[in-house]
């Protein structure tokens, strides 16, 4: 494990640290945060004036408990420098390293550049941050200052990243993943949390990852129950949404708005479907889906039960002999057999561009959806 921080050249006095059932007495938090978490090398940022301030005496202080590696940065006083700091702490960070970082002592916008860099090496590095932590000196008391654990700040750039993924391609897999590992977690340390542990979310996790495998692989017929069993674990898992995921909390009326109306196994539905794939960029989904709401469609128009595997073999012959029955069928078979096909089933030089892949998508949800209209909306 690497423990990351920071020396500033101010004066530091005496006093005592307080962290969960920790104490430990110093002038330098450094040295409480060694002896509690035992770590294999110490990287210390620091400034010039930092270290002709205090850098050797926090040496002698450390040598003999961890390795300690110090990186020179630049006060911060431009970008620049800013970037410099970036690729200090970049350089210090190795791939699938254990880190604890330690902001108490960061000057200036120096801890808020630390926390995201640090974030944004969990995604490229695989980076494992076991604790953000800060000592507040300026908190202190009669019984010392307390050691704030901001680790759960760190990990919402976590969040920030899969509700982007989310809201962009409708995607809520990583949510689910997230939420699933909080409750692994409180269960992991359930001598921290006692008796009050979360038992809903990690089936609603489970429930967001299997409502965006369906919509992914296009499970349609699957989609309604999964989307209610969705439905009925978020209702159970609400309370504990608040206490153990915050961040969720905000995304709660997204996640409803967005997969409630495919509960319906409808025509006018399976239609709203692909305009849903179509607006977040699954033009796959969307013109393998139209290719069979077709079918659906001159089935429905025929009286006949769109759902029969066999009526939908018989219809989808006629389509293929009688194009004339359809316009729409020739369009979507050519754009998904070219999708399909990787544009391998085209001759040289007459492979579709993706500019024209998407319009010819945009026209075919266009005309499903006046189709749908008019059948199903009156």
């Amino acid at each position: 494990m690497k423990l990351i921080t920071t020396l500033g050249a101010g004066e530091y006095k005496p006093v005592t640290y307080r962290w969960n059932d920790h104490t430990y007495e110093t002038s330098f938090i450094q040295e409480a945060f060694v002896h509690w978490l035992k770590p294999e090398t110490t990287y210390v940022l620091l400034t010039e004036g930092a270290r002709e301030t205090h850098w050797n005496n926090l040496c002698q202080r450390l040598q003999e408990h961890t390795q300690t590696v110090a990186i020179d940065i630049p006060d911060g006083k431009s970008e620049a420098e800013l970037w410099e700091i970036f690729a200090a702490i970049s350089k210090a960070v190795q791939e699938g390293d254990e880190i604890v970082f330690d902001i108490t002592h960061g000057f200036r916008s120096l801890p808020m550049i630390a926390m995201l860099t640090i974030a944004y090496l969990k995604q490229v590095k695989g980076v494992k941050v076991q604790y953000v932590l800060y000592g507040a000196y300026e908190a202190r008391d009669n019984q010392g200052a307390p050691v704030f654990d901001l680790t759960p700040f760190a990990d919402l750039l976590d969040w920030l990243a899969a509700a982007k993924m989310f809201i962009t391609t409708g995607d809520s897999s990583e949510l689910g993943q997230l939420i699933q590992e909080i409750q692994n977690d409180a269960y992991r340390n359930r001598g921290a949390y006692g008796e009050n542990l979360p038992r809903a979310l990690k089936n609603f996790g489970a429930a967001l990852a299997e409502v965006s495998h369906d919509l992914l692989l296009t499970r349609v017929p699957n989609l309604p129950k999964s989307v209610s069993n969705l439905i009925e674990k978020q209702k159970r898992a609400s309370a504990e949404v608040s206490d153990w995921t915050p961040p969720l909390t905000l995304l709660l009326d997204k996640i409803a708005t967005a997969y409630a109306p495919f509960q319906d196994d409808s025509l006018s539905t399976q239609a709203a479907l692909i305009r849903w794939y179509f607006k977040h960029n699954h033009i796959m989904q969307a013109m393998t889906l139209a290719r069979e709401w077709v079918v659906s469609y001159h089935l429905h128009k025929e009286g006949k039960d769109w759902r029969d595997p066999h009526e939908r073999e018989w219809m989808e012959q006629l389509l293929g002999e009688f194009l004339k029955l359809s316009p729409l069928w020739s369009k979507i078979t050519g754009t998904r057999n070219d999708l399909a096909h990787c544009g391998f089933s085209r001759a040289e030089g007459q492979v579709l561009s993706a500019t024209s892949i998407r319009q010819n998508a945009e026209e075919v949800v266009k005309q499903i959806e006046r189709l749908a209209q008019q059948e199903f909306e009156q």
